[in-house]
This record gives C-alpha cells, sequence and structure tokens, in this order.
C-alpha cells in the first residue's frame, strides 16, 4: 500500500469516526459547557475541527480561499468563519448558538471531499515536498497530512467522544 492511499485511509476513518460521535446529539448536548469547564462545547470543537481543515488543506496546502468562503457556508450554517490568530473567538462561538447544525455536518462532508480530491491530485513523490508550518518550520506533505490534518481531526474527536460519554451518551459504536 502507497502513502496516499494509506493517508486517505486514515482520513477517511478519522472523519467516519467524528461523525458517528455527532449524529445523534440534542441541541442542549451540542452546546452544554458544565460549570468551570475549560473545554470547548462539542459544537465548537466540531465547527473547529471541520474549519480547520478546511484553511489547511485548501488555504495552506493548495493556496485557494476555503470551501467555507468559496460556497458561502457562512450563510448556509449561520456561524462565522474560525478567527484568524488574535480574533475574537467569544465572536465566534456565539455564532455557533444559532448554528444549523445538519447544514453544519453538510459542510463538513464538503471539506472532507475537498480533502479527498486534494490527495487523489497528489503524486507519492508530492507526498515529499516540503511545506513551511509556523514554528515546526519545514514538514513535507506526507507528515503535514497525518500529523497535523489527520491527527488534528483525531484528537478532536476524542474530545468530542469523551464530552459524549460526560453527557451520558456512547462516544463510539464500539
Amino acid at each position: 500500500m502507497d502513502g496516499l492511499s494509506i493517508l486517505r485511509a486514515q482520513l477517511s476513518w478519522t472523519h467516519g469516526l467524528m461523525e458517528q460521535a455527532v449524529a445523534d446529539l440534542s441541541e442542549e448536548q451540542l452546546h452544554h459547557c458544565g460549570e468551570g469547564w475549560t473545554i470547548r462545547s462539542i459544537a465548537a470543537i466540531y465547527a473547529h475541527c471541520v474549519q480547520a481543515e478546511d484553511w489547511l488543506v485548501n488555504q495552506f496546502l493548495r493556496k485557494q480561499p476555503p470551501v467555507f468562503e468559496r460556497e458561502n457556508w457562512a450563510e448556509q450554517t449561520g456561524i462565522l468563519p474560525f478567527p484568524a490568530r488574535g480574533g475574537s473567538h467569544e465572536e465566534w462561538e456565539a455564532s455557533l448558538r444559532g448554528v444549523n447544525f445538519p447544514r453544519l455536518r453538510a459542510f463538513a462532508e464538503r471539506v472532507y471531499a475537498a480533502t479527498d480530491d486534494y490527495l487523489g491530485s497528489l503524486t507519492e513523490a508530492d507526498l515529499d515536498q516540503t511545506v513551511t508550518f509556523g514554528r515546526l518550520g519545514d514538514i513535507p506533505v506526507g507528515t503535514f497530512l497525518a500529523n497535523i490534518v489527520a491527527g488534528h481531526a483525531a484528537h478532536h474527536t476524542g474530545e468530542v467522544c469523551a464530552l459524549k460519554g460526560v453527557l451520558g451518551g456512547k462516544g463510539l459504536p464500539f
């Protein structure tokens, strides 16, 4: 099996786990934040995770506008774009209170498809090209996709599953 096939399978698996985790949540579970919690709500974690993948793959790697911007998902979902470094997270999180969650999940599907489309456009040699990513410096594209994009999604899927369990649900079906 080649690296691209492994990356596609890894991202497909992670996306599938996230979608299973959020499939049956109530509005209260989506937006619940316990007294003194420092973790964001499931809705905020999910929206951040999807918007980050959109930015990382489409804007950072592909050098094109993110799906969120290109297809006007702010209007479709009712949420703002994830704030840039130094931006207001409070305003963004407040926009999540009115989120159309089924439309947010539809946006996620578009992002997942765009990521897979990007992977389908790469060659094995492309995975060895480097990108410069902030303090991490130069990283091969394959490592970036595995550790930054897929790793980020897996990390947040775990958070969502743990929060779902705290709220009385079953995080994953196994």
